[in-house]
């Protein structure tokens, strides 16, 4: 049995999905790897001896290289927000791609971003640089957060939350394909994955570990599936198509029981990141304003 047009159609969203995350992510690695990496020996040094490091000009907050690291690692947060507010509030830019990709690709600049900040300082800060810096982290963690969130909420093609009657119809069709390819033999399969506790979490606290819960344990679901499906002799095309719609069954059902606590966490989350980043910025203008007129390295 072949995957037809329309199932790599379907197929080729999420793909490119996963491989603009993979993308992002090593990209993020390597610039810590690399940034750690070059300037160990200085971060190594206790703060009293780095003055008379050979790295000291070098690695030191207004250095040849703490300094660039501070302003591209700003430069970074900065188009972070503003990109992703303008993809967000600008009708012109609707079509500029999902909103999802802009997404990752805010995460990923407001992630990078403070790394390169926190190298700026060379693991140092106090007075008004900690609580600048706190504060970014808050807002970078924070962010990391809202995006596990934002991800475990049903949308629509265009990026809005999607109602619950939009994500029943898409179980009910994921079931009857279920049906089609597998005959009397999807009964099985639906009473394995079908929650054994129907009751939707109470609170937002609960809702949160369930997700966790069903992060930890949808893989070995997955397996056992598989398992079944190779004792029934399922050829393989077959069985993977199976498993990619049971797998996509078990998002579902996990979504339509925590839609409305994550929906209202999600808001929450956002009433808290928007004024942290707001007062991050103005801590960080200050600092920048100060270490100009005054000359002190951010950290130093």
């Amino acid at each position: 049995m072949t995957a037809s047009a329309s199932e790599i159609s379907a197929r080729a969203p999420r793909i490119a999905s996963r491989l603009w995350v993979l993308f992002l992510f090593t990209v993020a690695l390597s610039v810590a790897v690399v940034g750690i990496g070059i300037g160990l020996e200085y971060y190594l040094t206790p703060f009293g001896e780095r003055p008379f490091s050979d790295y000291y000009e070098r690695f030191r907050p207004a250095g040849t290289w703490g300094l660039q690291y501070g302003i591209i690692g700003l430069a970074m947060i900065t188009a972070g927000v503003v990109i992703y507010s303008s993809r967000k509030r600008f009708r012109a830019l609707s079509r500029a791609g999902k909103l999802k990709f802009w997404l990752e690709f805010h995460i990923f600049l407001c992630t990078v971003g403070p790394f390169l900040v926190m190298l700026h300082t060379s693991f140092k800060v106090g007075g008004l640089v900690s609580i600048a810096f706190w504060s970014m982290a808050v807002v970078a963690f924070s962010g990391i957060f809202g995006r596990y969130v934002y991800v475990r909420i049903p949308k629509t093609m265009q990026g809005q939350f999607a109602g619950l009657a939009a994500v029943e119809l898409q179980r009910a069709e994921l079931l009857d394909s279920l049906t089609a390819d597998l005959g009397r033999r999807a009964a099985q399969i639906e009473a394995m994955i079908r929650p054994r506790d129907r009751r939707k979490p109470q609170g937002l606290l609960s809702s949160i570990w369930a997700a966790i819960s069903f992060d930890l344990t949808r893989g070995a679901m997955l397996r056992r599936v598989r398992g079944v499906l190779i004792e029934a002799s399922i050829e393989p095309r077959q069985r993977e198509r199976v498993v990619r719609l049971v797998s996509r069954q078990l998002e579902l059902e996990q979504q339509i029981a925590q839609m409305v606590p994550f929906q209202r966490l999600f808001r929450y989350w956002h009433l808290l990141h928007l004024p942290l980043a707001l007062a991050m910025f103005i801590i960080v203008a200050v600092h920048v304003t100060v270490a100009t007129l005054f000359g002190y390295g951010f950290g130093s």
